[in-house]
């Protein structure tokens, strides 16, 4: 099975100093939408995530 080598492009964060990934996705607001109002179900969370990934 061959294997890809991808690279992640880093940016500086601000004048921290700091290097971050240039792709950021937070997830905690996916889960169940029965514990807090503002959290997004699966399906819903796949959409996004999907988005994302492709774009």
């Amino acid at each position: 099975m061959a294997t890809r080598k991808t690279t992640m492009p880093y940016v500086r964060l601000g004048n921290s100093g700091l290097k971050v990934s240039k792709i950021i996705l937070g997830t905690m607001q996916y889960g169940d939408t029965r514990s807090l109002a503002w959290v997004l179900g699966e399906e819903e969370g796949i959409k996004h995530i999907k988005a994302a990934y492709v774009e």
